[in-house]
């Protein structure tokens, strides 16, 4: 019964509230309420809220092509391409970009994001049993916790919801450098990692998922004149020059590849996963010419 209530975005994106430093409800303000248009939108997981300087591309952009640009990021903790899905439905839906820039990590996610079903409207909820979602029970009981919460607001008029804004951009500062032993771990890990296989057909269903989400992305933007990119950003010790799955990604669209000079110093990491400002204001330039000159 619950499911036949639409969910309200509003009451869902702050539902989530303190959840990746309230994110969620920032990104509901930047594509549902602030005016300002979004010509250029990055999406993906905390990479990106900590490697896109949102506010300098937009600035350099406006400055070197000769227009107002609008940037935006909406890097959202943790990777999951369903929940990327469903907040670029909405951006679709209440702006015009031109770019959409898609960040890859090594490899694609395997799973369903966590916070995907607390955001998700009925159909993309019931529908995101794809050939494999490992989360699919589990994400129907947090659509079905959502959507009592929502109907106890209405019965009760609990009408708490409430944005305080902080930033009109959505890249997350850090002056921190990353410890020298957890960069060693990291590249311990991927070694490690990477000395183990699957076998081809299990890899394939892992897969499946995100693939499915990514191409209704693309599809979705294309429909909407977007043009879409893909920008790899590796952690600091995979080694890896270019995602497991470039040849994928090439298919859609353009892929930025950092040089290693960036993500080879260490003084550009956060943590092993993470750049800080230094490593985001190179990335930042970098990106900047990338797509100037594409």
């Amino acid at each position: 019964m619950l499911f036949f209530i639409p969910i309200n975005k509003k009451f869902s994106y702050n539902f989530v509230k303190g959840e990746c430093d309230n994110k969620a409800s920032w990104i509901y303000h930047r594509i549902f309420e602030d005016e300002r248009q979004i010509d250029i939108a990055f999406s993906g997981a905390s990479q990106t809220s900590c490697a896109i300087m949102d506010e300098a591309i937009e600035i350099e952009l406006t400055k070197q092509l000769g227009k107002n640009m609008k940037v935006v990021n909406l890097g959202y903790c943790r990777r999951g391409r369903d929940i990327q899905y469903v907040m670029l439905k909405e951006l679709f839906r209440h702006k015009k970009p031109s770019v959409l820039i898609i960040e890859v990590a090594e490899d694609e996610p395997k799973k369903s994001h966590p916070v995907f079903p607390y955001l998700a409207e009925n159909g993309d909820l019931l529908g995101s049993l794809i050939f494999i979602n490992q989360r699919y029970f589990t994400n129907i009981w947090k659509g079905i916790v959502v959507r009592f919460e929502q109907l106890k607001s209405i019965v009760f008029q609990a009408d708490d919801i409430e944005y305080n804004a902080v930033s009109d951009f959505g890249y997350i500062p850090s002056t921190q450098i990353a410890d020298a032993g957890d960069l060693s771990q990291n590249k311990a890990d991927w070694q490690k990692r990477n000395s183990k296989s699957k076998p081809g057909l299990f890899r394939k269903m892992e897969l499946n998922y995100s693939k499915y989400y990514l191409q209704k992305i693309v599809k979705f933007a294309k429909k909407h004149n977007c043009e879409v990119m893909f920008l790899y950003l590796p952690e600091s010790g995979s080694g890896m020059k270019n995602p497991l799955l470039k040849i994928f990604y090439t298919e859609f669209g353009n892929l930025i590849v950092l040089p290693g000079s960036i993500t080879s110093d260490h003084s550009n990491w956060k943590d092993a996963t993470h750049f800080n400002d230094t490593g985001a204001k190179k990335a930042s330039e970098f990106i900047v010419q990338e797509i100037v000159n594409y």
